[in-house]
């Protein structure tokens, strides 16, 4: 995480102490799952008390959501750098969105903590969970929905198509897969990919002859 130089030490120091808390908790969650740990085993990792853990992020879910709100807003940043402007067509656009997000899960977060936060969201204990993966949601649509547009504005699609129904349509599509890719270990991004990649030629083999 970039250190702002105008903070104060007081700051930095409270920055640290939650960049090591959210550290620790990315391994236990890993290595043990959310409902196998502690307050207290976060905080003796991060080398802090147990109740600053708590008045943080108040509860080990609270710290979860720390932990994939950092990575949601990497994610986004990630998708603004390589994917705006980029894409050749609709198909090169879902597989390109698709590849980022695999390619950042395994390299942010891991399969393991996804399923728990997926969990999470659906089994309705913490409904901040919910919330929070509705929002990503909304905002990963978003790019596609703004990628279209744009394909649009150079002639790739038709001025009648939708954009926002598209696009949504595309993400779920596209969340379908993760989901799959995601619910097992052995299932790699290429596999993935490919799954994603017959559904789009099936779907606009009439539009769309070769790609």
């Amino acid at each position: 995480m970039e250190r702002s130089p105008t903070l104060s030490l007081r700051e930095r120091q409270k920055e640290g102490r939650r960049a090591r808390i959210i550290a620790a908790a990315k391994s236990l969650f890993v290595e043990a799952g959310l409902d196998n740990i502690t307050i207290e085993a976060i905080a003796e990792i991060a080398g802090v008390s147990s109740v600053t853990v708590h008045n943080y992020y108040g509860t080990k879910s609270g710290v979860l959501l720390a932990l994939v709100a950092e990575s949601d807003r990497e994610l986004l940043e990630t998708l603004d750098k390589e994917l705006t402007n980029q894409p050749d067509d609709l198909v090169d656009l879902l597989l390109r969105f698709f590849t980022i997000i695999c390619d950042h899960t395994l390299t942010h977060l891991d399969k393991s903590v996804w399923r728990q936060v997926i969990s999470a969201s659906v089994d309705g204990r913490e409904p901040r969970f919910n919330k929070l993966y509705r929002e990503l949601d909304h905002k990963l649509a978003s790019v596609l929905i703004r990628e279209i547009e744009q394909l649009r504005a150079v002639g790739q699609l038709a001025d009648s198509v939708n954009s926002t129904h598209l696009g949504w349509a595309l993400f779920n599509l596209q969340n379908a897969r993760f989901v799959e890719f995601i619910a097992s270990d052995n299932k790699t991004r290429d596999q993935a990919l490919h799954d994603l990649r017959n559904d789009l030629l099936a779907l606009f083999t009439l539009v769309i002859p070769t790609c």
